[in-house]
């Protein structure tokens, strides 16, 4: 049983009964306490006693298998670690001095979205979960948005695309809240990095070329990256596939020999993780080795490189990479008054698995932050958990979370990272790790490669000279 050094702080949250009456000296002889007549609140009685134990369900489907099952893995063994952290601190305190026993039940859905979009019901119809704690990938977002809507359950989980994100006033159909970047972080740190080292000049030397597996999420990064680099001077590849079929290796050959014949001096993309493995080797069959390699999604997670995971070993040297979380970002989280650091859980999951992980800290804080929003709420109603949600300023091993009226990560461009895959020196063995980049204030090199070749590659100090630090 792992143990932390860090002291019980439990926090209790008493509930009052507040009446509106005409005889105030009644009122408060009765215990009660007044509210404004120009409050609108409805009264709230706490449903527990003291010492009470709660059981309180935390809900995910995932992609245990299936195409996706590299990230669905990771992620039931990161939250079954968060529920036994939370369980191991006394629990979640509730109103009264009551306290709430986590549990969590996690479905498969085979990377299959009808499956998992029927998961989901039964989480909630069968199994009484009070939150759910969202997949990458498995559960389409758009999907995702519609069930929390209907079913008014919070839900927390790295979802790219909602109509609500953005919304500024009428929320109130908003259940998603995604500790996640949004759609045009990415696009930012890849295309303000390239155009930094490669800004357009003319048109054989502006193209760019798209790719992407035909999902909402890869559609809606994808055409925000098109936008951005038309903005910057770029030109978007006739050649560019956003609805590429998974797997198809002469679907891949057709890209690549395009992209190749049409000067594309850049792949910008989210291939899933066989895709991107199946991308670096097309690519170095038919010698075709752009400037740089602009892909986020299947770089990000280790099977990309490390052979005994099916990955391309040194092809991936030179890559790009964009997530909002990395193994050695040097943050820490507060989890119902504990602190949790980054370096501990990663830690943890090494001596476990034998390997790094890919994005334990995304999964990690789902939990957290259900968690500290269920202590601010004080019961498991269900507005009453978003209402903390949009109110909270979490503390996470991603950095700091906040939340829009449409359950936006406030603070997601300020945390994106910007990575390569470079080789390193492990206990006297090269291997491949991916190495951050930006911000620079948490670089874990000092050098990148650019621009990218399969036989000699260029290396330049990092970070550039004469540019600042940035500070998170």
């Amino acid at each position: 049983m792992r143990t932390r050094k860090s002291q019980l702080s439990i926090s209790t949250a008493v509930s009052v009964v507040i009446v509106v009456v005409i005889v105030a000296i009644a009122a408060i002889a009765a215990g009660f306490y007044f509210i404004s007549p120009a409050s609108t609140a409805p009264s709230k009685v706490c449903p527990y006693t003291s010492g009470q134990n709660v059981p309180i369900i935390f809900g995910a489907t995932l992609s245990l298998t299936g195409s996706l099952s590299a990230f669905g893995q990771e992620q039931n063994w990161t939250l079954y670690q968060a529920v036994h952290d939370i369980n191991s601190f006394g629990g979640i305190p509730l109103c009264n001095g009551a306290k709430g026993t986590v549990s969590l039940i996690v479905l498969d859905d085979g990377t299959d979205p009808a499956k998992a979009s029927q998961n989901l019901q039964t989480l909630v119809s069968t199994d009484h979960a009070v939150v759910i704690l969202g997949e990458l990938g498995g559960v389409q977002d758009s999907t995702a948005q519609t069930f929390a809507s209907q079913n008014k359950i919070p839900y927390v989980g790295p979802v790219y695309i909602s109509s609500y994100k953005s919304c500024t006033s009428n929320c109130n159909d908003s259940w998603i809240f995604a500790p996640f970047q949004n759609e045009t972080n990415e696009a930012h740190i890849f295309l303000d990095w390239f155009h930094s080292v490669f800004p357009p000049t003319n048109a054989s030397n502006s193209v760019i070329a798209f790719f992407g597996e035909g999902d909402p999420a890869a559609l809606a990064n994808n055409k925000a990256g098109e936008a951005y680099a038309q903005q910057l001077g770029y030109t978007v590849c006739p050649c560019s596939d956003l609805n590429f079929q998974t797997g198809s290796t002469s679907e891949m050959n057709t890209f690549i020999s395009s992209a190749k014949s049409d000067h594309a001096v850049a792949v910008y993309g989210l291939p899933v993780p066989p895709d991107a493995v199946l991308m670096a080797n097309v690519a170095k069959e038919l010698n075709y080795q752009p400037e740089a390699w602009l892909l986020t999604r299947g770089t990000a997670v280790a099977p990309f490189a490390v052979p005994q995971l099916g990955g391309v070993g040194n092809l991936s040297v030179g890559f790009m990479s964009s997530f909002p979380w990395h193994p050695l970002v040097p943050y820490q989280g507060n989890l119902l008054g504990h602190t949790i650091n980054n370096s501990q859980i990663v830690s943890e999951y090494e001596s476990y698995w034998g390997h790094p992980p890919t994005l334990e800290g995304v999964y990690y804080t789902e939990a957290l932050i259900a968690a500290d929003a269920i202590k601010v709420a004080g019961d498991l109603v269900n507005t009453d958990i978003r209402s903390a949600l949009l109110s909270t300023t979490f503390q996470t091993v991603m950095g700091t979370v906040k939340f829009t009226p449409g359950g936006q990560w406030i603070e997601s461009q300020q945390y994106i990272l910007l990575m390569q895959w470079q080789n390193v020196v492990q206990n006297g063995r090269t291997i491949q790790a991916l190495q951050l980049l930006e911000p620079t204030s948490i670089s874990t090199t000092n050098y990148i490669i650019y621009p990218f070749s399969w036989t000699s590659p260029q290396t330049h100090p990092w970070p550039p000279s004469g540019t600042a630090s940035t500070s998170t």
